[in-house]
């Protein structure tokens, strides 16, 4: 019979070298997932989570390359479990309540995010995407003051001037909502949807002229390249 310090001690051993290995192909599943391979990643994040089940990160990086091929239930599930091993793991809510946004749960993607902000209150993503968050619940206010938080954070982000200038539209801050779309339109000259909310701003403001002008300007950018801005603003 062997004895019991020796038996540990290899026992130890046994699991140091499963989570050394784990590591080694979490690594080789996040080189992969960098020329786009999330089969392949998927397939050897899968293999480092059964040589180590406590690999939070592995269920971290299976659930990103998941949520990129659209399988945003299974995402889910893998945020969660990284959250389960990890319970501070800001980047996994973060990423969870992306997910949840997309599954159009807005609920349940803007209590991920609190939770985010909770942990690191200047992290200026998770505040851009609770802003769109609280927007598609009706919280104009709320979505307000994190569009605004979030631009202390960055101050040259245009689709934060954009969602916060469509806000104040809605909320006929007009004087605001020019200041914050001519900022977007500094920020970033080829953004159509700016452009036509501009428009929409300066026609509330009994400028004819001045709104055909920017919706001009938008056309003719749609024109010249269809994908001038992606969809990615909110607010609009």
């Amino acid at each position: 019979m062997k004895p019991l310090g020796l038996l540990f001690q290899r026992i130890l051993s046994a699991v140091s070298v499963s989570g050394i290995r784990s590591m080694f192909i979490l690594r080789k599943g996040l080189a992969s997932r960098k020329p786009r391979d999330q089969f392949g990643a998927i397939e050897d994040f899968t293999k480092a989570i059964e040589l180590n089940p406590r690999n939070a990160k592995a269920f971290h990086a299976r659930a990103q390359a998941k949520a990129e091929l659209g399988d945003l239930f299974s995402a889910v599930e893998d945020f969660t479990r990284a959250i389960r091993l990890r319970p501070a793991y800001t980047d996994a809510y973060y990423n969870r309540g992306n997910a949840y946004f997309q599954l159009n749960e807005f609920q349940l993607a803007s209590k991920d995010l609190e939770k985010v902000l909770q942990m690191d209150a200047h992290y200026a993503d998770a505040l851009f995407m609770r802003g769109n968050a609280r927007y598609k619940l009706n919280d104009l206010m709320g979505a307000l003051k994190d569009y605004s938080d979030a631009l202390k954070a960055d101050p040259n982000d245009a689709i934060l001037y954009y969602n916060r200038g469509n806000i104040k539209l809605q909320l006929e801050d007009l004087n605001g909502a020019l200041h914050d779309l001519n900022n977007a339109v500094r920020l970033d000259p080829s953004y159509v949807s700016a452009y036509l909310a501009r428009g929409n701003v300066k026609l509330a403001m009994g400028s004819k002229s001045g709104a055909t002008i920017d919706w001009a300007k938008a056309e003719t950018l749609r024109k010249k390249n269809t994908s001038a801005q992606p969809s990615i603003d909110t607010a609009g």
